[in-house]
């Protein structure tokens, strides 16, 4: 089969939605299918192609300088488009768009997946220019019910969607992790780079550094976790806008000692400070489905997270991780008790890793192949 994936988003620019398309690619990719990308253009603003990547030239957002915005216009990638077999768009804007003009064109296929709750982002736009909930509400609608079918990583966003008035089948269908990454042998060491006591434990916090990932949150409770146990470390892994505003809390609350802002780091060394650490701790409430615990999970590190959205699907309460209100006294408690518990937190390790091998990107794979064909099935099958 041959499957376009069209995004606003991908590689340099780090973040759940590239890390989804790269894993989707390769599993696809030894499965036997072909897999083309229409993504933008980062180094330049001239459209390139490379292999099976399509780059489009793309502008940076304002806003956002981190982003693109990418516009349609690709010789290269014009000429492919009537080979595929199916679309599949990760984004609304301006690739996603050309993905539901590209559909509507060759008779193909369209599948979406709805990856991000944006009306937890409205904040990004400047004030002339933001809109109301409920607009984009009606407008993520609109645009999901011009696709065939739509996507989306766990149930509760299935019933947010829902409650939007899209009318297409929508499925839960949360993307799992490739495990080759993280079968093979370590090559850093986290407890020696950070020369940690033996005693010492080791909390990582992974992801974008912005106001919707609650990361003050996770801050405050970890001020609260070093007055019943004193030596434990706080890695903060990943950049963004918050991040200084973040170090300044750090300090202002006396935790400039034991917690550590790394910036991105590449996704083999990510891959092993998550297997060094004691605990995943996170407080997003906006997860769609949230990589970074399918990724804890992976590496067999218990997750200690706000019950909330996405997460609910991902992790198993009491048996993969602890799922708590945002209250910092709970939170903090719940972690330093399982600290104090090896062998509860062992089996939780454990647990965490069969978890991830249930839900691998492979079987993820399988379940979107699914869809695809009986969409093209059903394509197929209308009467000329």
């Amino acid at each position: 089969m041959k499957i376009g994936f069209f995004s606003d988003t991908y590689r340099p620019q780090i973040n759940g939605v590239s890390t989804v398309l790269l894993t989707l690619e390769r599993v696809f990719t030894r499965m036997g299918h072909q897999v083309y990308l229409f993504v933008p253009a980062y180094a330049s603003r001239r459209a390139s192609s490379s292999g099976n990547v399509f780059r489009f030239p793309a502008l940076p957002v304002l806003y956002r300088k981190e982003s693109r915005f990418a516009l349609p216009r690709s010789r290269e990638a014009r000429r492919v488009f009537g080979q595929l077999d199916v679309i599949h768009s990760h984004t609304p804007f301006s690739l996603g768009l050309l993905g539901i003009r590209v559909a509507r064109k060759y008779g193909l296929p369209h599948v979406h997946t709805y990856h991000t709750l944006f009306t937890d982002y409205l904040h990004y736009l400047p004030r002339p220019l933001r809109l109301t909930p409920r607009m984009v509400e009606r407008i993520s609608a609109a645009f999901c019910n011009r696709c065939d079918a739509v996507t989306t990583p766990s149930r509760p966003m299935r019933q947010t969607l829902l409650s939007y008035g899209i009318v297409r089948p929508v499925y839960a269908l949360p993307f799992g992790l490739d495990m080759s990454d993280f079968s093979r042998p370590l090559r850093y060491d986290l407890r020696s780079e950070l020369e940690l006591a033996p005693d010492e434990r080791v909390l990582i916090c992974a992801g974008r550094l912005s106001q919707e990932k609650n990361v003050s949150f996770v801050l405050r409770a970890f001020e609260l976790m070093l007055a019943r146990a004193a030596k434990l470390r706080l890695v903060i892994a990943g950049d963004g806008p918050a991040r200084a505003q973040l170090e300044k809390e750090a300090r202002a609350l006396n935790l400039a000692g034991r917690t550590v802002f790394t910036g991105y780091l590449e996704r083999s060394k990510l891959i092993d400070y998550y297997k060094a650490a004691d605990l995943f701790v996170y407080g997003s409430k906006t997860e769609t489905q949230g990589i970074v615990y399918s990724e804890a999970l992976a590496s067999g590190t218990p997750v200690v997270a706000v019950g909330e959205m996405g997460v609910l699907d991902v992790v198993k309460d009491g048996t993969t991780g602890l799922l708590l209100p945002e209250d910092e006294t709970a939170f903090a408690e719940a972690a330093v008790e399982l600290l104090h518990d090896p062998a509860r937190l062992r089996r939780m390790g454990q647990a965490a890793l069969r978890s991830a091998h249930e839900e691998s990107a492979e079987r993820s794979c399988e379940q979107l192949l699914k869809i695809y064909r009986e969409l093209i099935e059903a394509a197929t099958s209308l009467p000329a």
